[in-house]
């Protein structure tokens, strides 16, 4: 996601984004060194998928899901500002889909361990989008709050775009997670069937 990110904004530039003239082309390059440093994404969701989720009878991940139904809860109540509840609820449904789609995956798994892990980089997105959405209610709460009180103009413009980030995230990336779900739950097969001499 740094790599996209850092990508798009070169864009803003246009022709002129990728040369010695910007900063952001260091910033790119920079980017693109992490995935490598890393190791691939794939692993990583191989790790998440395949290791993380059942370690301990997965009450890890029961822990961190009770942790972003706490904040749901916490917008829920807050009325002073209805996107909070909005985006609260959008999370929740999010954070079900992540449910559904966890239990899906792990139900196949003795099966058939490939089929189990054949789309393990998208379950990390889907849980890595559903993640930072997290953060983001929790950043617009505490936002929201300091909003409230009389401050300075360049704290309150801090505040605002933070409510504002939260409400682009909301808008244009937890939206994402319906297709990811969608695509995790189906029973298509094509990447594992596909056979060497069809290439």
């Amino acid at each position: 996601m740094c790599c996209q990110t850092t990508s798009a904004a070169v864009q803003i530039l246009g022709g002129a984004g990728y040369t010695t003239d910007f900063s952001l082309e260091q910033f790119y390059r920079e980017a693109r060194i992490h995935p490598i440093h890393e190791g691939t994404t794939g692993i990583h969701g191989l790790d998440l998928l395949g290791r993380k989720i059942s370690l301990r009878g997965g009450k890890a991940v029961q822990y961190f899901m009770a942790e972003i139904a706490h904040t749901i809860t916490l917008a829920k109540a807050i009325w002073e500002d209805p996107r909070l509840a909005a985006w609260a609820v959008q999370l929740e449904k999010a954070l079900l889909k992540v449910q559904q789609v966890t239990g899906h995956l792990l139900a196949i798994a003795p099966q058939n361990v490939e089929a189990f892990l054949a789309d393990a980089t998208l379950y990390l997105e889907l849980f890595g989008i559903t993640t930072i959405a997290w953060q983001w209610l929790k950043q617009a709460i505490e936002a929201t709050k300091e909003l409230a009180q009389t401050m300075a103009d360049s704290e309150t413009h801090f505040y605002q775009g933070k409510v504002a980030t939260a409400s682009y995230f909301f808008e244009y990336e937890l939206v994402k997670t319906t297709a990811l779900a969608k695509r995790l739950l189906s029973h298509n097969r094509t990447t594992i069937e596909m056979q060497p001499e069809w290439f």
